[in-house]
């Protein structure tokens, strides 16, 4: 086994678990297993972690690690934009001929601040767009969100809440549009569905013909666009 990775052991975990990130593996284990046993449960899912291996690699590769320079590449609904930073006396962000302008103040930090200038820029454009998808939504529809917003998670899309209210990812609208409408739909056929059942299937196929497209999208690109280290993904 020529894999090396950090056990990470934990006194609540009942089990071992692996998981691939970044292009490296993690192990996870309760506190007083032995390490025999873990390398012998880590040797049995070899296969496993090399696809995984294999593709987050070959996906990190394609991009450049996020060091917000101006010059950097950013997307909107998957459209290209150049990163131009300036220095003013006021922050603001705004979008012009496919250069998205991040102004920042003398005295900012040179990577944080353009940082939270650009995720409020993504938040309040996204919020945008799903107020005009749901001003478009029909009224009488059996799916009706009680509120949406636009948040920040590290490892998924969206959320649907038992009590109907939807929070996406600013990242998502890096992703072009049609992956966008997707996920979308997906959380709203939660309202029907609280669940991945067959059933929860069914709905999202009524309202979204490429929906099994976006999925694999998701999950080919997600390691690099839901990573803050990189947001961006190789052209396919």
């Amino acid at each position: 086994m020529s894999l090396i990775y950090p056990i990470h052991r934990s006194k609540k975990r009942r089990s071992v678990a692996i998981k691939v990130r970044d292009g490296e593996v993690q192990v996870h284990a309760p506190w007083a297993l032995a390490e025999a046993k873990i390398q012998q449960f880590v040797a049995s899912k070899e296969a496993w972690i090399q696809k995984h291996l294999q593709r987050q690699q070959q996906q990190l590769a394609g991009v450049q690690s996020r060091n917000w320079q101006a010059g950097e590449r950013l997307r909107w609904l998957g459209q290209p934009l150049t990163l131009q930073v300036r220095t003013a006396t006021r922050k603001s962000c705004c979008c012009k001929d496919n250069t998205l302008i991040a102004t920042v103040t003398k005295r900012s930090n040179p990577k944080k601040e353009p940082k939270s200038i650009v995720r409020g820029w993504y938040q309040q454009q996204a919020k945008q767009w799903l107020d005009v998808f749901f001003s478009d939504w029909p009224r009488n529809h059996p799916l009706q969100p009680k509120s949406w917003e636009v948040g920040s998670f590290s490892s998924k899309w969206g959320h649907c809440s038992r009590e109907g209210e939807l929070k996406f990812s600013w990242k998502l609208w890096l992703a072009p549009e049609w992956v966008v409408r997707n996920v979308v739909i997906h959380e709203l056929c939660h309202l029907a569905e609280f669940n991945h059942s067959a059933k929860f299937w069914q709905w999202v196929a009524r309202y979204s013909d490429d929906y099994q497209a976006a999925e694999r999208w998701l999950r080919q690109h997600g390691v690099t666009v839901l990573n803050e280290a990189y947001l961006d993904y190789a052209d396919d």
